[in-house]
C-alpha cells in the first residue's frame, strides 16, 4: 500500500519586496511565503506549480503591497511548537503600522525572560507578511533583520524596512483621508 502524500500547489510571485515563494494547501490555506522554496516540502507533499490555486494569496498580497489591505483573510497554516505557535499567534495581534519588541511579545506569552526564544520563533515563521514578524523590532527600536531572506543577508533588513514604511505611509494616507475630527 502506497501512501499518498497531500497536494501542494506553488507559485512565484513578483513583489516589491523580490520574488516570493507562495504555498497553499487543497482548501487555499497559504502553508510558505518567503524567498525561497523550502526543501522539506518536497518530502512531505505532492507538488504542483499552480498559479490560479494560489490566487486569493496573490491577490491579497496585491492589495497588500498597494496600500489596502491591513489584514489578511486567507485562512493560515501554522506549523511548529508550542512555543512558536504562541509567538506566532501574538504577533498575528499587532496591529498594521505599528511594532512590538521582542521583550514585549514574551511578556504577553508568559515568558518574560525569552525575548531570544522569541527572536528564534520569529526567525522560524514560515508565512512571511502574513504573520507580520516584520513589525517586530529590536529593544532599542532597531529595526533588525528579516528572514524572509537569509537572516544575515542585507536585503532581508531592506524588505522589512520596506514593509513597514509601506505599512506606516498607508496608515498616514488612512487618516489623511478621513479628515479632521470635529
Amino acid at each position: 500500500m502506497t501512501f499518498k502524500r497531500p497536494v501542494l500547489y506553488i507559485h512565484w510571485y513578483d513583489s516589491p519586496v523580490g520574488s516570493l515563494f507562495l504555498a497553499v494547501d487543497r482548501k487555499g490555506g497559504a502553508v510558505r511565503v518567503g524567498s525561497a522554496m523550502d526543501q522539506s516540502l518536497e518530502k512531505r507533499y505532492d507538488i504542483q506549480p499552480n498559479a490560479y490555486a494560489c490566487g486569493e494569496l496573490a491577490f491579497q498580497l496585491d492589495a497588500y503591497f498597494r496600500g489596502e489591505l491591513t489584514k489578511f483573510t486567507i485562512e493560515t497554516v501554522l506549523e511548529g511548537t508550542e512555543f512558536q505557535l504562541s509567538v506566532w499567534n501574538r504577533i498575528l495581534k499587532i496591529p498594521y503600522g505599528t511594532v512590538m519588541g521582542y521583550s514585549e511579545i514574551a511578556q504577553k506569552v508568559g515568558r518574560k525572560n525569552a525575548a531570544r526564544s522569541v527572536g528564534n520563533a520569529v526567525a522560524q515563521n514560515r508565512l512571511a507578511i502574513l504573520v507580520p514578524c516584520h513589525r517586530v523590532v529590536g529593544a532599542r527600536g532597531s529595526i533588525g533583520q528579516y528572514s524572509i531572506r537569509s537572516p544575515q543577508d542585507e536585503l532581508g533588513t531592506k524588505a522589512k524596512a520596506y514593509l513597514l514604511s509601506l505599512e506606516e505611509h498607508a496608515a498616514e494616507r488612512e487618516l489623511s483621508a478621513a479628515g479632521p475630527k470635529r
